[in-house]
């Protein structure tokens, strides 16, 4: 139960931080750091399929939900930046 407690605290203090902080150009980098992340990641299960490090199998999934999440995150970017036009 404590540590319940302490992981809503935590929780609540990252929600007041990034209100403090929270501009546009805060949301523009987190947006791309996020899209890097999801490419990286990609780039990474593929290397692990050409090194036989991991099966096809558990390869393809991974690499299409990193690289849908990447493409939403990008869309809504770019939909955002053509709204504030």
């Amino acid at each position: 139960m404590e540590r319940f407690i302490l992981e809503i605290l935590a929780f609540l203090l990252i929600i007041y931080l990034l209100k403090q902080i929270w501009s546009d150009r805060v949301k523009l980098i987190m947006g791309q750091a996020v899209i890097g992340i999801n490419v990286f990641a990609c780039f990474v299960y593929i290397y692990g399929l050409m090194y036989q490090s991991m099966p096809l199998a558990l390869v393809v999934p991974k690499v299409f939900l990193h690289g849908i999440v990447a493409i939403i995150i990008h869309t809504l970017f770019t939909l955002d930046t053509k709204k504030d036009e």
